[in-house]
């Protein structure tokens, strides 16, 4: 059975439960008909006039200028009560008459019907249609748009509060409410620069509640053909807009570049004060056609991008924590733009690469200025890096190209000027030894060539050779280079014909190959003359060898060539026209201990033909032999 007490207490909550609905069903009805009244009787109630007068006012009283409109205003009250007037025109007082600062087709904005039967309608939720603002920025960053309007005062007035916040008074404090821009173009010219920039197609969505309140705006924009996506937020928009620094967070996309920036901004000189800083390219080449840029070596940038944690101290903007791609090449490090009052602004700093193309490098930090006579083809010279910046930084890489070769743990310096380029390199793994080497520009930048000093040491010289892909005899074994060179042309388009200087090579021990001793002497013995090949395959030991040279012209000197092997020793001297690939040279092979002279005696000959296998004329011959 059923608990009477629970049946009861059911039968009682019913009633009730029916008398709430009840009373909900009649307090709907009447909301409803007071709603479908007062829209109905709206129209009666309100002046169009008075509307109207008040939302000119409005508009004066918040741009601080003179507003005034075209035909009668357009007022709906369903499913909200709107106003909407016409051709818009804001205006200022100039010396040849009014100068117009913005028209728009159509401005309307909701308003309540109870603050508009009092005679006093306040207005929210604006939509501008085709808006055309037009702002002109004199020399010492003031806006024409600066005036004595509701937004200027409390532009003049806002204060920062603790934290990320602005205080206002509250007198002061209007209520905005949203605004929607549909089509939209803005017009900013530039005094100090001499550059008008244009924005059109402008679609945005602002909310801001109250002046005091944070600001947050989405916009479509067209810039110059390139649609960009703009997302913007600032708990401090009145800091912002009076010049002021403000914290900000914005977010732009486009199809060929993004950027973000989270921090302190100050728009009266445009600058960005700290904060976290990403940007991206994406098409480079989409890129390079929207900007106009021209700069040497952008064709071989295909994707770029970079995330910093940027700070300003004075006129120094730092990167810290840089982290940044480059087509295939990642890196890391600090980063720091300062401009000196004698000189353009200086990028300095230290760099880490996981790899590092020194080629490109060097090409891109070079300043390519024509010689005498190419002046009318400067328009057509691309500009590079070092018309515009000064550079001095520290580079490290855990691997470098420098084809045909890789060298590992790079430590280096840049410093590139418009009047002088030095590349070092401090230190790296080359070939199981150690690298060192000086590039110093011949001027400006690296493109005119310079001088280079290298040192290289306990270098696997074997693996050297076939890297270079040498022919013909070919030291084998550990060695040391010091090289001095100059030249006149760029380091990575010059060939030998075109370097000057001294090369020096020494080896502890290894082998010569392509240089078979015990043929050389038979053949020696029953020939004039004979090619290196004619020996057959062979090579030669040594204990120790060391060579010389000084070369210019497309010809080197050898100054000294001794190979010391524990059997015999081989010298050379001559001169080599390698420019021809010829040989002019005499050598000589003798016993490396005197006391086995009558084993090895001396052997003098001549070293003429071509490269990689020249023809061999010996100059004594013994006498037991006669020539064949």
């Amino acid at each position: 059975m059923p608990d009477k007490r629970t049946l009861g207490e059911q039968c009682q909550r019913q009633p009730a439960a029916r008398r709430i609905l009840h009373g909900a069903l009649v307090a709907l009805a009447v909301f409803s008909a007071v709603f479908v009244i007062s829209r109905t009787a709206a129209p009666y109630l309100i002046s169009s006039t008075l509307v109207r007068s008040a939302m000119e006012h409005a508009v004066a009283e918040w741009t601080g200028h003179d507003v005034t409109m075209e035909g009668a205003p357009e007022i709906a009250f369903w499913p909200k009560p709107r106003v909407t007037l016409n051709g818009v025109t804001i205006s200022k007082p100039g010396a040849e008459g009014p100068k117009v600062l913005g028209r728009i087709d159509k401005l309307s904005a909701t308003f309540g019907l109870y603050s508009a039967m009092r005679g006093r309608p306040q207005f929210d939720t604006f939509h501008l249609l085709r808006p055309r603002f037009h702002v002109d920025r004199d020399l010492n960053g003031r806006l024409d748009w600066a005036s004595e309007g509701l937004l200027s005062a409390a532009v003049r007035k806002v204060a920062p509060r603790d934290g990320a916040a602005q205080a206002l008074e509250p007198e002061l404090d209007a209520a905005v409410g949203a605004v929607t821009i549909e089509d939209g173009s803005l017009e900013l010219a530039d005094q100090a620069s001499g550059r008008t920039l244009v924005a059109s197609g402008i679609a945005a969505e602002i909310a801001w509640p109250k002046l005091s309140q944070a600001l947050k705006a989405t916009a479509l924009v067209d810039a110059g053909g390139l649609a960009v996506k703009l997302d913007f937020s600032s708990p401090q928009p009145l800091l912002l807009f009076g010049g002021k620094d403000a914290t900000v967070s914005a977010n732009l996309d486009a199809a060929a570049f993004t950027a973000r920036f989270d921090g302190v901004a100050n728009l009266t000189d445009g600058l960005l004060r700290s904060g976290a800083l990403a940007l991206g390219a994406k098409d480079i080449a989409a890129l390079k056609a929207w900007s106009g840029i021209r700069l040497a070596g952008l064709d071989n940038l295909k994707q770029a991008q970079l995330s910093a944690d940027l700070e300003r101290v004075g006129e120094e903007v730092r990167l810290d924590d840089l982290e940044f791609d480059v087509n295939d090449t990642h890196g890391t490090g600090i980063l720091s733009l300062s401009r000196p009052a004698d000189g353009k602004p200086r990028v300095s700093g230290t760099l880490a690469f996981d790899r590092l193309n020194i080629t490109r490098l060097l090409s891109a930090f070079s300043l390519d200025l024509p010689s005498a006579g190419e002046e009318d083809q400067v328009a057509e010279r691309p500009p590079r890096l070092l018309q515009w910046l000064d550079f001095d930084l520290t580079l490290s890489a855990a691997r470098a190209d420098l084809p045909p070769f890789e060298l590992g743990d790079v430590a280096a310096s840049i410093m590139a000027t418009g009047k002088a380029a030095q590349f070092d390199i401090a230190d790296a793994a080359f070939e199981g030894g150690d690298l060192t080497a000086s590039f110093i520009g011949a001027g400006s930048g690296f493109a005119r060539g310079g001088d280079l000093t290298l040192s290289i040491r306990d270098a696997d010289f074997a693996a050297v050779a076939d890297h270079l892909q040498v022919t013909g005899p070919v030291a084998r074994g550990k060695g040391s280079v010091d090289l001095i060179l100059n030249t006149a042309q760029p380091a990575w388009e010059t060939g030998l014909s075109d370097m000057s200087g001294t090369f020096k090579f020494s080896s502890p021990g290894g082998v010569l190959t392509g240089i078979n001793a015990p043929a050389i002497r038979k053949l020696a013995a029953t020939s004039a003359y004979f090619q290196l090949s004619a020996g057959g395959e062979g090579s030669m030991p040594y204990d120790r060898l060391d060579y010389s040279a000084r070369f210019a012209d497309g010809t080197a000197e050898v100054l000294d060539a001794r190979l010391t092997g524990p059997d015999e020793t081989l010298t050379v001297t001559g001169i080599v026209p390698y420019a021809d690939n010829a040989l002019a040279l005499s050598g000589e092979l003798t016993a490396t201990d005197p006391a086995n002279e009558a084993a090895f005696p001396r052997l003098r000959f001549f070293i003429g033909g071509a490269w990689p296998d020249p023809v061999l004329s010996p100059i004594y011959l013994p006498s037991a032999n006669p020539l064949k």
